[in-house]
């Protein structure tokens, strides 16, 4: 396998001076995150010292790298749509348990990830993908009635596409009983956050919510693997006018998320060490790094396996 080349951000702590509303220009002051960053004097030099990735940054040059990218930059701001994952999960209830009966809305077809890549300037564009696996899917097809089935794999599908939006994501394609998902730019740094915020949001929502609800039809609990990785991919259109034609997305940063989704297991979130490099430090905090199989094949730009994390969930 080629070397995939790896981003890392950079994490600062801002403190507003002045905000003008008319011209929308704010002046703040900026240092490095002290809890990530470390200062260090040796041999009369004054250094940041990067805890997460082990660097070492002279200081004049770190903040003149800085200034460049900041002054006179304007920002992008790219919210999620969901204030309280909890409360979001639990205001699904009632949809939720209307489809797992059978109740769906009438359809309207709508392909809002084929009206954004149409929308792309370039066929070229960084994303984070996120690969999501239903667990336990297929127990259920063999022991639950055919219709039952398909009301549940309509129920999980149709709330991981709803949930998808609300980080500003896109539903690229579905795999029988999971989805392909991707976060785009316009910010590098922003969709790494707003990815691992989607992929345990869609947890929450399946433990909280579908779960309880399944076992109350006396139906087993299913659950998620998740896979993120991030990078630069094609944009391109795929298929025969024909038969089906449509844009897809092509790069390793697909196939690698859904290589590290099938070393998660059930209930786990895995990321590459692109995405956790791209993490704001309250998210780089609770990511440990996972032992993969001797015979993982992908290489950093190290030489080395290309790292994979997991999210730390409850006490481990």
């Amino acid at each position: 396998m080629r070397e995939k080349h790896v981003q890392f951000r950079m994490d600062f702590t801002l403190e507003i001076v002045s905000y003008d509303e008319k011209s929308g220009q704010a002046e703040f002051i900026v240092e490095p995150d002290p809890r990530r960053y470390e200062r260090r004097t040796e041999n009369g030099e004054r250094y940041f010292f990067d805890r997460f990735d082990r660097l070492l940054f002279k200081e004049e040059t770190l903040l003149e790298k800085m200034k460049q990218q900041l002054v006179g930059r304007p920002f992008s701001y790219q919210p999620q749509l969901i204030e309280d994952s909890e409360a979001y999960a639990r205001s699904r209830r009632e949809q939720i348990k209307a489809m797992l009966e059978g109740h769906q809305e009438p359809f309207v077809f709508s392909d809002k990830s084929e009206e954004f890549l149409e929308s792309l300037s370039v066929d070229r564009h960084e994303f984070v993908i996120a690969s999501i696996d239903v667990v336990g899917s297929t127990k259920l097809a063999t022991t639950t009635e055919p219709t039952d089935y398909a009301n549940f794999i309509h129920t999980i599908l149709f709330e991981l596409s709803e949930l998808v939006p609300k980080f500003h994501g896109h539903v690229l394609k579905y795999t029988g009983d999971g989805i392909i998902a991707y976060f785009p730019a316009p910010s590098f740094i922003i969709m790494n956050d707003l990815a691992l915020d989607c992929a345990l949001s869609a947890r929450l929502l399946v433990h909280e919510v579908l779960n309880p609800l399944m076992e109350e039809r006396g139906y087993p609990p299913v659950d998620l693997r998740i896979g993120l990785d991030s990078g630069e991919a094609h944009v391109v259109n795929i298929g025969s006018p024909q038969t089906k034609r449509h844009k897809d997305i092509i790069g390793s940063v697909v196939s690698l998320a859904a290589k590290i989704q099938g070393l998660a297991k059930p209930g786990e979130v895995c990321l590459s060490e692109t995405t956790v490099k791209n993490l704001y430090t309250n998210w780089r905090l609770v990511c440990i790094p996972l032992d993969v199989e001797p015979n993982w094949q992908y290489k950093g730009p190290d030489g080395e396996p290309y790292r994979v994390f997991k999210v730390k969930l409850g006490k481990e």
